[in-house]
């Protein structure tokens, strides 16, 4: 059994936060496995965080006036997938910018040919960004995108070792639905 959870938040920093806080709110009643859910966060944070800082779902570098046009007309998307054992976060945004001259993409991507993708950066030790993606590499049992210039849903599956109990949280109605994984 599956339990779908989806929630569009808008492209505003902020947002970061509360995505975390409502994933935080739909997986504690129904997974007892804390390092999980504390690790689901984790890539929530960084997932989200991407696709406001490196899409089009964001203020990324704008005016103000921009920015507030923006938080009205970006969004992101973040579904919650609970399966037995497996939690599956995927985080959609509205389009993205184009890729930085000789970066490669994740080697998992399923991205449209020519289109950017995430990048897994390996950055200075003393740098205070790029590290999100390799966090991510290293908690998800896989992870992958998918997608083109106009949007990209990013995957990442993790394990946690209670199985899922139905509840119904937040006000959030449980739907039943479960992807097919390799």
């Amino acid at each position: 059994m599956c339990e779908r959870f989806q929630r569009t938040f808008p492209g505003i920093p902020a947002s970061v936060a509360r995505a975390r806080a409502w994933a935080t709110e739909v997986l504690s009643p129904r997974i007892t496995d804390e390092e999980a859910i504390g690790d689901a966060r984790l890539v929530v944070s960084e997932l989200v965080t991407n696709a406001l800082q490196h899409t089009s779902s964001g203020d990324r570098g704008m005016g103000r006036a921009e920015a507030r046009l923006r938080a009205i007309l970006g969004r992101v998307e973040l579904r919650l997938l609970l399966a037995p054992r497996r939690i599956r976060v995927e985080v959609t945004d509205t389009g993205t910018f184009p890729r930085p001259e000789g970066a490669i993409p994740h080697e998992a991507s399923e991205d449209r040919p020519g289109t950017p993708g995430p990048i897994v950066r390996c950055p200075d030790p003393d740098a205070e960004h790029g590290r999100g993606l390799a966090l991510v590499d290293h908690l998800a049992q896989r992870w992958f995108s998918r997608g083109d210039h106009t949007g990209r849903t990013v995957t990442a599956d993790l394990a946690h070792q209670s199985a899922p109990v139905t509840v119904g949280a937040g006000g959030v109605p449980a739907q039943r639905y479960c992807p097919r994984t390799e």
